[in-house]
């Protein structure tokens, strides 16, 4: 048997007839370590191909997601319009007060001779819508002066009279109602006759006759409204002046539309110093009657 050495193992024969090492007291914590440095091998191996999969998969997850799109390109300026202006009208197109400025007004949009005709239909025969004789280029048409009413036994009553008039055939200046009260007892009705007329007017005007104004008409007082630029006035006149008593009532209802031209054409402000002079265009000739002095260049004085 061969000899143990001190701190080593011991051989024992084996079947193949060499010596079998025996473990001694420190095989177990040799194991121990040894096993230990294994792992630490594997993990130091497995580190570098974690990252190189995770490297590889964000690759993949980029490629397969779109490109942000470009922002979009900021659109060009257009080239200055007011270039070519000399400083004296770039500061008159840029003021902040207009040179001429229009306001919203009503104008009476139907023919004047169907207003005649409605009237009529109301029991007031008006005459036809004809030129006047008097007036060049003005037409009318008007009523005489119908009774309202009943006769008072000593001759006194109460009348309408109505007369329509304007400044072209197809335009409307002025609606006047005049009533004459002299009998107490038919001028209610009388009243009342003017009222479905003044309504005719402002069916067709599409106008609604201010209270104020059908309020000075019942009270037989003096009463002015203007809005869009039309004008009504009830205007009474004075017993004092016509020698009438206390009793008659005399009253005027005056509906003024507005008429002519409230915007000033283009052609006040040509020619512009970008156009071309044209004689046949019409320039510089405002309704009105006045003339503006057309902007030119500089070199063109």
């Amino acid at each position: 048997m061969a000899p143990e050495r001190p701190g080593g193992k011991a051989s024992l024969p084996g079947r193949s007839g060499g010596a079998r090492t025996q473990p001694g007291p420190g095989a177990p914590a040799l194991a121990g370590i040894a096993g230990r440095q294994r792992l630490v091998r594997r993990a130091r191996l497995a580190v570098p191909l974690l990252l190189v999969a995770a490297a590889l998969a964000g690759a993949v997850i980029v490629a397969l997601e779109e490109p942000p799109s470009p922002p979009p390109a900021a659109p060009a300026l257009p080239p200055d319009p007011m270039a070519a202006l000399t400083p004296a009208a770039r500061d008159t197109l840029l003021a902040p007060t207009l040179e001429k400025p229009a306001r919203f007004r009503r104008v009476y949009g139907g023919h004047p001779r169907a207003l005649c005709e409605a009237i009529t239909g109301l029991g007031i025969p008006m005459s036809d819508w004809r030129p006047d004789p008097f007036v060049a280029g003005s037409w009318y048409c008007a009523s005489e002066l119908v009774t309202i009413g009943r006769t008072g036994a000593d001759g006194s009553r109460s009348t309408l009279f109505v007369n329509l008039r304007g400044p072209g055939e197809t335009e409307l200046g002025t609606v006047r109602i005049k009533l004459n009260g002299e009998n107490p007892q038919s001028v209610p009705a009388a009243r009342a006759s003017l009222l479905r007329i003044l309504d005719a007017v402002g069916r067709r005007y599409g106008w609604p006759w201010p209270p104020s104004l059908r309020a000075a008409i019942e009270r037989n007082t003096a009463a002015e409204a203007v809005q869009y630029g039309m004008v009504s006035r009830v205007l009474p006149e004075d017993a004092g002046l016509t020698g009438d008593g206390t009793n008659t009532v005399r009253l005027n209802v005056i509906v003024d539309f507005p008429t002519g031209d409230f915007v000033a054409p283009a052609e006040m402000f040509a020619p512009f110093p970008w156009d071309p002079e044209e004689p046949s265009r019409r320039r510089n000739i405002p309704t009105g009657g006045a003339t503006l002095n057309p902007v030119r260049p500089p070199e063109a004085e």
